[in-house]
């Protein structure tokens, strides 16, 4: 990682350079979101609007974010008005990039609780958007001849799209909350990454990321159940071991294993030959929405 972190990798430059059209953010959402922070971080705004000044104006590759800087020269007035003025996307890149500042350290609230919150207001007006929670990754850390449990950071909050309330909440977050467990963080990897795909309208790689989340699920689940598996198995014969060792009917196979039947027909992981691979967003969508549901229903099963 650079110095600046991952001030790159922000909602915006993981859209589409023609996104979707979606609900716009609301002035309400936004004072509310700045109200927010103004209360939990108790007089440490000023310190944290000054360095997010200095991530975005890198972000930007502009020295200033709006005019009102340049006759007043007062960076924090600069964040505040870009704040006010900005695209929905660059707003967006703000509610990512706030997780990721030092000086962003909250008095007695919780990271988790901040997610909530910000969750909540997200809800109150109805917008298409949520916000992960952060990925940790347990490890040993050896120092002085020594071995000490630590934690890694392994994913900021982020922002992702909602395409259905009923299927987010339903499916998409209990996931990604289940996700979030030590031996399944390449999935949780994997997953986020096929999302990103489908904002930026790559639905091929999308299908396979998918897939791909859904097997390293499955093989996970062979090695808490003490099932023997092969590293090259694809997800048929993992899906094949865990049905015969556990409750799940038979007749579960068949659509579990459309999602990879999906990305061998169309996805990339297969060389293309001679004809073009065209997958419509709605296939994509597919992907995403079954991918989560039956990394739950085999979770259920295996437990």
């Amino acid at each position: 990682m650079t110095i600046l972190g991952n001030i790159f990798k922000l909602f915006s430059r993981r859209q589409s350079p023609d996104p979707p059209k979606v609900k716009s953010l609301t002035p309400e959402f936004k004072n509310r979101y700045l109200m927010f922070y103004r209360d939990i971080m108790h007089g440490g705004l000023p310190d944290c609007l000054l360095e997010l000044h200095n991530k975005l104006t890198y972000l930007h590759g502009t020295t200033r974010l709006s005019n009102v800087a340049e006759r007043h020269d007062n960076l924090q007035d600069d964040v505040l008005h870009f704040l006010n003025t900005c695209s929905d996307e660059h707003f967006l890149d703000v509610v990512e990039l706030m997780f990721q500042l030092k000086s962003a350290r909250f008095v007695e609230t919780r990271e988790d609780d901040v997610v909530d919150q910000i969750n909540e207001f997200l809800s109150l007006d109805e917008l298409p958007y949520s916000v992960t929670k952060s990925v940790w990754e347990e490890g040993i850390s050896k120092c002085m001849g020594g071995e000490y449990p630590c934690t890694t950071l392994r994913c900021h909050p982020q922002v992702i799209r909602k395409d259905s309330e009923p299927v987010h909440q339903l499916a998409v977050e209990p996931a990604l909350t289940l996700l979030r467990k030590p031996d399944l963080l390449n999935a949780n990897e994997e997953y986020l990454s096929a999302l990103q795909d489908f904002r930026k309208h790559n639905y091929r790689d999308c299908v396979v990321k998918s897939c791909s989340a859904l097997e390293s699920v499955m093989k996970v689940l062979c090695i808490r159940q003490g099932l023997a598996y092969s590293d090259t198995d694809t997800a048929a014969p993992l899906l094949r071991t865990l049905i015969s060792n556990t409750s799940l009917d038979s007749f579960g196979e068949q659509p579990i294993m459309l999602i990879a039947t999906i990305r061998n027909r169309l996805g990339t992981a297969h060389g293309a030959g001679d004809k073009t691979k065209e997958v419509p967003e709605h296939i994509a969508l597919y992907s995403i929405n079954s991918c989560v549901a039956a990394i739950l229903l085999l979770c259920d099963e295996t437990y």
